[in-house]
């Protein structure tokens, strides 16, 4: 069983798709030059299917970034959700938020949290706005693997 720290939470960063960036402006840029070469050039086909594969791999490229940034914009609100949650845990509980760890990257009736050295199971009402704590036991809890210490 794998459990995410409040750390975890607030490191994330949206600057992970940096290089799908830069490969996307390295299309460009060739594309230009390739078209600026076409037409000095007095052979028209020269560069014409060069052309067409490295326009095809931009489309490809802009593609595969429009769909990260849909994740990405879905996975940032479901962390601000959970660090919101762990606040008002800590606030319950009278625990620094660092000291609290959660099964899920995002909120989830049933799932488990680690205060210190103790289990909770979190239920939640319908619509998530209100929650409550029940102690619990891991049958086996020497599995268990922390993330973003």
């Amino acid at each position: 069983m794998e459990f995410f720290t409040y750390n975890y939470f607030v490191n994330q960063s949206s600057n992970s798709h940096i290089y799908q960036y830069l490969l996307v402006i390295l299309a460009l840029i060739i594309i230009l030059l390739l078209i600026l070469r076409r037409s000095k050039n007095k052979s028209r086909l020269k560069y014409r299917d060069l052309i067409i594969l490295l326009s095809l791999l931009l489309v490809f490229l802009i593609g595969i970034q429009a769909n990260d940034y849909q994740k990405g914009k879905a996975e940032k609100g479901n962390y601000s959700q959970m660090l919101f949650f762990l606040n008002a845990v800590s606030k319950k509980k009278l625990v620094d938020p660092e000291t609290i760890s959660v099964n899920y990257k995002y909120l989830k009736d049933e799932m488990v949290l680690k205060i210190n050295n103790k289990y909770y199971q979190v239920n939640f009402n319908s619509d998530f706005t209100t929650f409550k704590l029940e102690e619990t036991v891991l049958v086996n809890d020497e599995s268990i693997k922390v993330t973003g210490k």
